[in-house]
This record gives structure tokens, C-alpha cells and sequence, in this order.
């Protein structure tokens, strides 16, 4: 809802800005330019949807927490599953571009970032079969669990072809466009710790000794994949070859699948490149900017 407003406030603002610059000229106002070369930057907000998180990796370990742990002998388990929902906060984005102008078209080629904080919320872990972990009873283990991810970037390359509709005032330059590019979407400043501690002073003693379950996995996470713009604004002129306006830009981009390595992991006793696997549902971005072109040639 506050994007919403903002896009609205945005949209009035624009419009009071032309409606003050026509009534303060008293000459005709500049023709739009209808051919030629341009470069263009954006400034702008934008926001990202909610991603939902699995992973897995083919750990064996039973651990000192899991009711599995008081069996004799402890049984080796087949794996984990795991999963996440990354709420996507508000950000920030930036775009330049380089494009052609003809007539009511435009063709051009655009290099951008998106960024936002994303606030992981932990959803469930099973068995790689999918079957719950029972806790351990009466256990003395504590298992301080720690995950985290900073921020989602969406870097992208793309071609866009905008369309200036017809019936607009003769400032104001609506228009319509798509695009479609290649995007490196990555979830970065990832974080995953497992510390186990024994809580009690006359607490059993472990061989292996409690450390030897502890786990640690940090690092960017992220994939090359496809990204769909869809773009709607409107611009006006500011001389004879600039344009300013607001453009509000929706993008989807496909999901990402990764391989993660382990610092720390039991498993490195069996397996020293052991590592796990996430897929995250592709990101889905709205993007309100403030725009300027510049035409420097025909």
C-alpha cells in the first residue's frame, strides 16, 4: 500500500511539474525529438516480493539434539530439507542506457542494479525423505541455529522497445514498453551457523566432542537467469534535446538454483567438498524512477 501511494504522489508530482512549465512558457513548447541517438539514467525505488526458500544437502550425521541420537547404534539419516520465506523490504535502483529514437519508437540497450534487504523467516526442516526430526528428551544440548541473508541484487542487461501513445498533451509524452535481458540475481551476504553447547555442569561427555557437530556457511549465493520487464510512464521536455519523467517498471525474473560450500561441517570428515543446494522462486520487482535521455545525435 505505502508503494502504491508513493507511485500515485509520484504521478501527481509529475504532472503539476508540466502543467507549471506550460503555463510559465510563453513561446510554443519544444517538440518531442522524433530521431536520433540517446543515453539515459535512472534514480529510483523499488520493491520485491516475498521468495520462497528449499533447500537440501545428504548430511548423515544424526545430531546430539535429535531423539535419533539416543538410539544404539546412532542410525545414519539420508539427509535434510529445509525451507525459508525471504520477505523482500524496500530498495533502491539505478539504470544507464544508450538507444535510438524513430519516430514514436524507441529501441535501447540498459545496464541495472536492484537491491533489497531481504528478512529470512525459517519455515521447516525434515529428513531428505521428507519426515520430521524429533527432538531429543531430557537432552542438555542446546543448538543455537543461526540464518540470515542480507540483501536480493538483481543485476541485469537487457534490450527494451518503448512506444510513445498517441493523444497525450503536446508536452507530455506517454508511453508503453517491454523488455528482455539477462539478469545475475544473487542473495547476498548469506549466513548459516549450527553451535551445540552442553547446558548442564555435570553434563555427559561426547566423543566426537560437541564441536565436532558445529557448522558454518556463509558467502553469495547466485545465478545467472532470463528477466522480463514490462514498463509504463510518461516524459516531457526540458529544451530541445533532454527529456525528464517517471517511468514505473514491473519485472519478473526466473528462479535460481545454487551450490553452496561449508566452512565447518561434520561431513568434511567424509566428504571435504561437501556442500548444499538451495532453489529460490524467481524475484518479482516493482521499480518507480525518475528518468532523464539525452539525444546527442541522428
Amino acid at each position: 500500500m505505502r508503494f502504491a501511494l508513493l507511485v500515485f504522489s509520484a504521478a501527481v508530482a509529475l504532472q503539476s511539474i508540466c502543467q507549471n512549465s506550460i503555463a510559465g512558457s510563453q513561446s510554443e513548447p519544444p517538440e518531442n525529438p522524433r530521431s536520433g541517438w540517446y543515453a539515459g539514467a535512472t534514480l529510483g525505488l523499488n520493491r520485491a516480493n516475498d521468495i520462497d526458500q528449499e533447500g537440501w544437502n545428504r548430511d548423515t550425521f544424526c545430531y546430539p539434539t535429535d531423539a535419533c541420537f539416543d538410539l544404539d547404534p546412532i542410525p545414519t539419516i539420508s539427509g535434510y530439507r529445509w525451507r525459508y520465506i525471504n520477505e523482500g523490504a524496500s530498495g533502491h535502483a539505478f539504470q544507464v542506457s544508450i538507444g535510438r529514437i524513430l519516430d514514436r519508437k524507441r529501441v535501447e540497450l540498459a545496464i541495472s542494479q536492484r537491491k533489497n534487504g531481504i528478512d529470512q523467516i525459517f519455515q521447516s526442516v525434515t529428513n531428505f525423505d521428507g519426515m520430521p526430526m524429533e527432538d531429543r528428551e531430557g537432552g542438555t544440548i542446546d543448538s543455537n541455529t543461526r540464518s540470515s541473508i542480507d540483501d536480493l541484487v538483481v543485476r541485469s542487461l537487457s534490450l527494451h522497445a518503448y512506444y510513445d501513445l498517441p493523444g497525450g498533451q503536446r508536452v507530455i509524452s506517454p508511453y508503453v514498453g517491454v523488455g528482455l535481458g539477462a539478469a545475475y540475481v544473487a542473495m547476498t551476504g548469506t549466513h548459516y551457523s549450527d553451535n551445540h553447547t552442553e547446558t548442564s555442569a555435570s553434563g555427559q561427555v561426547y566423543d566426537p566432542p560437541l564441536s565436532f557437530y558445529n557448522g558454518r556457511q556463509e558467502g553469495d549465493l547466485g545465478d545467472v537467469v532470463l528477466i522480463v520487464n514490462f514498463h509504463a510512464g510518461a516524459e516531457y521536455p526540458v529544451g530541445g534535446r533532454t527529456m525528464l519523467g517517471l517511468n514505473l517498471t514491473y519485472s519478473l525474473t526466473g528462479g535460481v538454483d545454487v551450490r553452496g560450500e561449508y566452512e565447518i561441517h561434520p561431513m568434511h570428515s567424509i566428504d571435504p567438498d561437501f556442500s548444499s543446494h538451495n532453489s529460490f522462486a524467481g524475484a518479482r520487482l516493482w521499480t518507480l524512477t525518475l528518468n532523464a535521455r539525452r539525444l546527442f545525435g541522428n
